[in-house]
């Protein structure tokens, strides 16, 4: 969360790690396609109703499953110790700005990119390793949210909600928002939940990594390695082999980016 008292160099390291892909998308974008086509995408709602349902639910549900687990294995809960509900938007807010805005680059160009290349589970993979290396700066930095957090725990569980990003990218169609809803909420939820466990933080972190880990099982049982969803995969992001076809056939920048979305 952007909070005060913290070194202002980790201030700067947030706030870039937030638009730092977002910013990068945008140039990709304009460079090789059609800007217009990829940013009406990221404000595109008309996902399926219970697409938006799992992205606003499934972060509640892996926190209260992984805090079941820290309970089992001994950990302690203080109700007085949580954040008000009155910071709550402002935790939202936060978390959107430094994590919901990272999903234009994350979801909206790199992984179907990838995607299309060695299909959906390998790709999530392959962001999932980035998106965890993103934040290895804040790990060093006193003050950050990732100070004192085992990179090695850390890092897989990234892994994992990378995968479950990736399902409901695919199962709305390759519409950018829902996985910023569903990144801003993880991180809130994650934030806010933070403050009133009482015990070790990294049987905290182990519960986390359980919980995904279990549902990423379901969904590759579910619906394969190659789709990660029971929709085609969406077209989206930038296609550069498609692109140099069409430069040199004369096809319009615009037809680069699909808008296959049923």
């Amino acid at each position: 969360m952007l909070r005060t008292g913290r070194p202002p160099v980790v201030t700067i390291l947030v706030l870039v790690g937030g638009f730092g892909p977002f910013l990068a998308a945008v140039l990709v974008a304009a460079a090789g396609g059609d800007l217009r086509s990829w940013l009406r995408n990221l404000v595109d709602v008309s996902a399926p109703r219970g697409v938006w349902a799992a992205a606003v639910l499934i972060p509640v549900v892996l926190y209260v499953l992984a805090f079941g687990v820290f309970l089992l294995a001994g950990g302690g809960f203080d109700r007085t110790s949580l954040l008000p509900a009155a910071a709550v938007p402002a935790v939202v807010f936060a978390t959107f700005i430094r994590g919901g805005l990272e999903e234009p680059g994350w979801r909206g160009m790199a992984l179907p990119v990838l995607q299309r290349r060695i299909g959906a589970f390998q790709a999530s993979l392959v962001v999932g390793v980035i998106w965890a290396l993103w934040h290895v700066p804040l790990f060093l930095m006193p003050g950050s949210s990732q100070a004192g957090t085992p990179f090695w725990l850390y890092a897989p569980a990234v892994v994992g909600i990378s995968v479950i990003a990736t399902w409901l990218y695919n199962a709305a169609g390759g519409r950018v928002l829902v996985p910023v809803v569903f990144h801003t909420l993880s991180n809130a939820v994650s934030v806010t939940t933070a403050t009133g466990i009482v015990g070790d933080g990294v049987v905290s972190q182990v519960g986390l990594l359980v919980v995904v880990w279990a549902v990423v099982t379901v969904l590759v049982w579910r619906y394969g390695t190659e789709r990660l969803a029971s929709k085609p995969l969406p077209d989206g992001g930038l296609d550069f082999a498609t692109f140099d076809d069409s430069r040199s056939s004369g096809t319009h920048r615009g037809d680069v980016f699909g808008d296959d979305r049923a």
